[in-house]
């Protein structure tokens, strides 16, 4: 019987290790897409005012 709940305990301990390695993969994956969006915003901004001092 011991043997049951050390395996089971392996188990959830396992699925809560996948979890998180998930979690913390996909806040990872939504942190990096805000600032790569911020820094693509900021490209176009530079681009523009660059754009705009050679045409005058």
């Amino acid at each position: 019987m011991k043997k049951y709940i050390i395996v089971g305990f392996l188990i959830v301990a396992l699925l809560l290790v996948a979890y998180l390695t998930f979690v913390i993969a996909a806040i990872k994956i939504v942190v990096g897409s805000i600032f790569l969006i911020i820094f693509a915003l900021a490209l176009i901004g530079l681009w523009i005012t660059w754009k705009k001092k050679t045409e005058d």
